[in-house]
């Protein structure tokens, strides 16, 4: 029985998607549960499965054009079907037709150099030339992790890469540590083509760097460089949509408060030395979530979105932390950060932060958050002005630990200090109680090991 495949809605916001590849041209049979097309979103590539079998008998909508959300993309139909009413009744079939099948060739030229589909399917899954067929999220992934296409077995249709080849690969890879990971990719240093007996530590990555370094050096030749323009696309352009409606479209204000956090950072080698046997490395950032957690159930005017002229309190906290990944940024959600112990908010953190740079979170871990923090000190940011995620009311900016003479009474004495900068929505609060929101901040920073008392924020 003939049907129709429509756009997918991959959850709440999503109006519209975009068709980077098909997996099947029109007149190859589809079996239920087979890849059939990949669709990019603001945030995320789903890989989209056939839900029935048949013949892929018409595509209305070709690779790299987008679609709202329930709109028809394609017919699956048996091979004689009648499928005029399911095209508007004007064609019989959408074999013929030009656009749809140049849209779907072009797909494949980008893995086959031309190939028809009718020899794909019999062809060796390696390509003369080396060149090998893979998804567009296979060949991202495989990028980003240093992966060469052409080193994986792929389990796709047709002999196509896709990506849980990457996955399983990456799982076979050597262990590295998380400071080691962080400073490759971070410094553009291939970590997974490092020959290192037992886990890849830090010193091992920066060797690896300065080797490549000293031979990028000798022999250069240095070009001019030349400017290249293109358009947004992607994530990118969303950032860029959304951060400009929320710029213009919020009245901000930014607030800051320079904080002594020496006691916070002693508390954090107290602690750490005890986490650290179950696996878990505490930093300043888990502190200041469930800090900023216990304060915004005294400030619900902070914890609340403010949409359509209506202001929305919460009573739970669900903290959005701001994760830079390759193509932009991304805010996983901590739900319940308030009910959640340093542990719990360390493992949520690094699990979600992981997988973000993995772009394998779900559209559900990105929203729901009630507030966001925004972390820059890593990056030697003393402050700086962040951009509310609407239709929250407020964010934190986190600026760098540095230590400076600090006077105590009348003595001088060596402190750790940090910025903290609040932007908050103006229709929403006044500044006065975003002021009290950031002391109460402070005096969690000052007294730690309060949290830990239940009952005693």
């Amino acid at each position: 029985m003939a049907f129709v495949i429509t756009m997918p809605k991959f959850g709440l916001t999503m109006t519209e998607g975009t068709v980077s590849v098909w997996f099947k041209a029109v007149g190859e049979q589809v079996e239920s549960g087979e890849v059939l097309f990949e669709v990019e979103t603001d945030k995320i590539t789903n890989e989209v499965t056939a839900p029935g079998s048949g013949v892929l008998r018409h595509v209305f909508t070709p690779a790299g054009t987008s679609a709202k959300v329930g709109e028809s993309l394609a017919v699956i139909a048996g091979e004689t079907e009648d499928i005029s009413e399911l095209l508007g009744g004007g064609e019989e079939s959408g074999m013929e037709r030009p656009a749809e099948t140049s849209g779907i060739e072009e797909t494949q030229q980008a893995g086959t150099s031309g190939t028809s589909s009718a020899e794909t399917d019999s062809e060796a899954d390696v390509l003369p030339g080396g060149f090998r067929k893979a998804t567009p999220l296979a060949r991202k992934l495989g990028r980003e992790r240093g992966i060469a296409m052409d080193s994986l077995a792929a389990s796709g249709p047709g002999g196509i890469v896709v990506a849980r080849d990457v996955e399983e690969n990456r799982a076979k890879q050597p262990a590295i540590s998380p400071t080691a990971k962080k400073y490759a990719e971070e410094n553009g240093v291939e970590w997974e083509q490092i020959e290192q007996r037992g886990r890849i530590m830090l010193p091992d990555v920066i060797a690896a760097q300065m080797k490549t370094a000293c031979a990028s050096v000798q022999g250069v030749q240095y070009e001019a460089a030349e400017s290249v323009t293109k358009p947004m696309a992607g994530a990118r352009k969303v950032i860029a949509e959304r951060m400009t409606q929320s710029w213009q479209q919020i009245p901000h204000v930014t607030i800051t408060r320079e904080v002594d956090v020496t006691r916070l950072q002693e508390a954090q080698a107290v602690l750490s030395g005890d986490l650290a046997e179950g696996g878990v490395k505490l930093t300043l950032t888990h502190f200041l979530i469930k800090i900023v957690a216990a304060a915004l159930q005294k400030h619900p005017s902070l914890n609340a979105w403010c949409q359509n002229k209506e202001i929305t309190t919460h009573r739970d906290v669900h903290i959005g932390v701001a994760v830079s990944v390759n193509d932009g940024l991304l805010v996983p959600v901590i739900p319940h950060a308030c009910k959640k112990d340093l542990g719990e908010i360390a493992e949520a953190l690094k699990d979600l932060s992981l997988r973000a740079k993995e772009q394998r979170l779900s559209v559900d871990e990105m929203r729901g958050g009630t507030f966001t923090i925004s972390n820059l000190g890593m990056m030697g940011i003393d402050g700086f002005t962040p951009i509310i995620n609407p239709p929250e009311t407020g964010i934190l900016g986190v600026g760098r630990v540095v230590d400076k003479p600090v006077f105590i009474g009348e003595e001088i004495a060596r402190r750790s200090m940090m910025t903290l900068s609040l932007s908050f929505d103006h229709r929403a609060l006044d500044g006065a109680e975003a002021a009290k929101f950031l002391q109460t901040v402070d005096a969690y920073i000052q007294e730690p090991l309060r949290l830990l008392l239940k009952g005693r924020q």
